[in-house]
């Protein structure tokens, strides 16, 4: 009789599965499609499982027995034949991998955010120009008279008497 904690743990692989293999699919849901050779990898990048022992190269020649001839994805039954040839590797039991992974959880996404930039962020210290709304190619300026005009103009170099300003 197979116990509650294993059925428990198989349901959590399962779950940690579906979600790598949906993560930067674009794809609702991944169990369908399978794991790819890049989730497959990330899954143990994430877990921390990578080690002298065990290494990049490793997981990629493992997904590559396991997958199907000229398939790019692996099924969740060829995902714990592959855990097993992990845990083989690492000399470890298939329970401390499978219990690592689920530890784990689903995928990290590690984005970056940008630092703040005073220049861009504080707007008194933008020149006229930005301050102003920018340059604009949409003068308004028809005829060789409108670009002869000596009349004052605003920072973007508007004139107070050309049709841009009017309709804009």
């Amino acid at each position: 009789m197979v116990s509650r904690a294993t059925v428990n743990r198989s349901n959590d692989l399962r779950v940690v599965f579906t979600a790598f293999a949906a993560f930067g699919s674009g794809r609702d849901s991944g169990i369908s499609s399978g794991l790819e050779g890049r989730a497959f990898s990330k899954i143990f990048k994430d877990a921390g499982l990578y080690c002298r022992k065990f290494t990049v190269t490793d997981a990629d020649l493992i997904f590559t027995s396991v997958k199907p001839k000229g398939g790019k994805r692996i099924s969740y039954d060829a995902f714990e034949q592959a855990l097993q040839k992990v845990a083989t590797k690492k000399g470890v039991s298939m329970a401390e991998v499978v219990s690592t992974i689920v530890a784990a959880g689903g995928p990290k996404s590690n984005g970056t955010r940008a630092e703040a930039c005073r220049f861009y962020d504080d707007k008194s210290n933008w020149t006229s120009t930005a301050r102003n709304g920018g340059p604009t190619n949409v003068d308004g300026q028809k005829d060789l008279s409108s670009l002869c005009d000596r009349t004052a103009a605003d920072a973007r170099g508007i004139s107070a008497k050309s049709n841009f300003s009017r309709q804009h």
